[in-house]
């Protein structure tokens, strides 16, 4: 499945963009943490936008505090997970747990 992580910078207004392909749930999370972290932050640590933008197979899951420094790598994937699992249950995939 296809994943898209954007996040906007406040200062220069431009939007900066990751994307990839992962096979399963767990992966595609980790994936998305990783850019969504990536992009979040400049290079000298600043922030470039708290909230990132996530799609996963075309479909937006929500607002992700990427660039919150409060909120843990374990808080994001509980939250893009209950998200992730949201979305395929509304658009009738079905889950896959791994």
């Amino acid at each position: 499945m296809d994943w898209f992580v954007s996040v906007r910078d406040q200062e220069t207004g431009l939007h900066l963009y990751r994307g990839g392909v992962g096979h399963d749930r767990s992966t595609v999370i980790e994936h998305v943490i990783r850019a969504g972290r990536g992009i979040a932050h400049r290079e000298d640590g600043s922030v470039v936008d708290v909230v990132g933008e996530v799609v996963i197979d075309g479909t937006p899951v929500d607002a992700i505090a990427f660039g919150d420094p409060c909120v843990s790598d374990d808080e994001l994937r509980l939250e893009i997970g209950i998200q992730f699992d949201r979305v395929r249950t509304h658009t009738g995939i079905r889950l896959d747990r791994g």
